[in-house]
């Protein structure tokens, strides 16, 4: 795959080819940014971390977009939707459910398809358990499943792939109170060589680790409500997964079991970033994406 490509996904902000962006303001006053592409049935794109910049899903909006209005929302605290507080009172579960009612208020809409990456995953079926008549598709890609058991094992799946050069980046960045998610990366793949070129490029600067400390703890203290409203959701789930993904199948599973009607396409030879690996797994995962939304 060119290195070309690799600059749009990994490290652009790009917002010029937005068919429209705007800002909308949440419940707490929050100003949240949000980018619009193409026309049709609305599909919400949820992207991982938490506090990674959505950009990185544009391969996805762009596959998308000849169909559907892909609307991408940068959640709070990550790419233009700055907070000027950052702690435990506005990384919430209850805020992010008021950012997403807040963009359907807006769009005038009665339901949208949400569409999570990882933690975007986690997010989509916290709002599902909510809202469940306003999100009647999910789409996972790679989701952190509906409990905190992915956390027992997650670590574990990802260390396992490092060689000493990623452990001892760790370190430095440990000892520089810097974000270790680029030290971590080839964890994060099959192909390591693959996870090599995009590291090579990834820039780190839009991230928002914080994000990731204050929301994984309030995601697991809902933890309870959030389980037993699901086991009621009737809408359409689909879940894209490496089969070498480090969220391990066993969490694919967990979210088939309290919703049933989830439909499961493994990808071999995949991790976590299924669109990122090489063309076979790329070619598989857009197929089954677009499956998906059908």
């Amino acid at each position: 795959m060119k290195k070309c490509l690799f600059l749009l996904l990994l490290i652009a902000s790009l917002h010029a080819d937005a068919q429209t962006s705007y800002y909308i303001t949440s419940a707490d006053n929050t100003k949240l940014f949000v980018q619009e592409f193409g026309q049709g049935e609305p599909i919400i794109f949820l992207a991982g971390g938490p506090g990674f910049n959505a950009s990185y899903l544009e391969p996805l909006w762009k596959n998308l977009s000849s169909k559907y209005r892909c609307i991408v929302l940068d959640q709070r605290g990550t790419g233009k939707s700055a907070l000027t507080t950052i702690d435990e009172h506005t990384f919430t579960m209850d805020n992010y459910v008021n950012d997403l009612e807040a963009l359907r208020t807006h769009l005038k809409v009665d339901k949208f398809t949400l569409l999570g990456h990882s933690w975007g995953g986690a997010l989509a079926m916290v709002y599902a358990a909510r809202y469940p008549l306003f999100a009647p598709k999910l789409i996972l890609l790679s989701s952190a499943g509906p409990s905190s058991k992915v956390f027992r094992y997650f670590w574990d799946n990802i260390s396992m792939r490092l060689y000493p050069e990623d452990w001892k980046e760790m370190a430095i960045c440990d000892s520089l109170k810097k974000p270790i998610i680029k030290a971590i990366l080839p964890g994060y793949f099959f192909d390591r060589k693959r996870a090599l070129e995009i590291k090579a490029l990834l820039n780190m600067d839009d991230y928002n680790a914080k994000a990731e400390s204050l929301t994984w703890p309030a995601y697991a203290a809902d933890e309870n409500k959030r389980v037993d409203a699901l086991k009621s959701y009737k809408g359409k789930v689909s879940l894209i997964q490496g089969r070498q993904d480090p969220v391990g199948e066993s969490t694919a599973y967990e979210i088939k079991e309290l919703m049933p009607q989830t439909s499961i396409h493994f990808i071999e030879k995949c991790g976590h970033f299924p669109w990122l690996e090489n063309d076979d797994q790329v070619r598989e995962f857009f197929e089954a994406l677009n499956a998906a939304m059908n």
